[in-house]
């Protein structure tokens, strides 16, 4: 059975129109997720990315050779709302920052956040050998950052665009998006077991 719903179960759910009448429902609250540790081992799962303008349904049918197969991918990658989780193509997104920010050129011109820029250490010190990072990038600060450390024994200033650098609005959306890009999918041998086994928490777990 490879929709997602027929391994529900039901349940009775009052009409609350005073006739005493229920109406049989699929509990939609059941549900299995997929663990975060398990989406990290390589012999279930690779890592794939999305394309410009596929669906969950399209990568379900070259994948596993059906559309209906369409919530496993949405599973596998914890997706609840494919409408928001799922990365849109650029017709998508460029109506999104323009609903969103009024304009592209307005969500490319104002700035969402500020993050900090790598600094590596460019020779052996009493701290640090070279190539060490001494400050990771990508740290959200605030714009007026500054960074102090040891070199030798003595105090490094970095501040201005060596510290942080400017993260746009349209710059903001653009690494969300991609992110969203970047799913996982269960190796195409396992999904017979995962039907089996899906079917039967859902029957069976309390």
């Amino acid at each position: 059975m490879p929709r997602y719903f027929s391994y529900f179960p039901t349940l009775p759910y009052d009409t609350f129109d005073d006739s005493g009448k229920t109406r049989i429902v699929t509990d939609i609250f059941k549900r299995v997720r997929a663990t975060l540790e398990a989406r990290t081992d390589k012999t279930i799962y690779y890592k794939y990315n999305v394309l410009e303008g596929q669906l969950p349904e399209h990568i379900a049918y070259n994948y596993y050779g059906s559309t209906n197969y369409h919530w496993v991918v949405l599973l596998m990658n914890e997706i609840r709302d494919p409408q928001w989780s799922w990365p849109l193509d650029s017709f998508a997104f460029e109506k999104f920052i323009i609903d969103k920010y009024g304009s592209v050129d307005s969500a490319a011109r104002d700035t969402h956040h500020y993050e900090t820029v790598e600094i590596v250490s460019d020779s052996d010190t009493t701290e640090y050998s070279k190539g060490d990072i001494i400050l990771p990038k990508g740290l959200i600060v605030d714009s007026t950052f500054s960074y102090t450390y040891l070199k030798n024994g003595s105090e490094t200033l970095v501040s201005g665009t060596s510290a942080r650098t400017e993260i746009t609005n349209l710059a903001y959306e653009i690494s969300e998006n991609q992110k969203r890009s970047e799913i996982v999918l269960l190796r195409r041998n396992l999904l017979r077991e995962l039907l089996e086994n899906f079917e039967d928490l859902i029957t069976h777990r309390r």
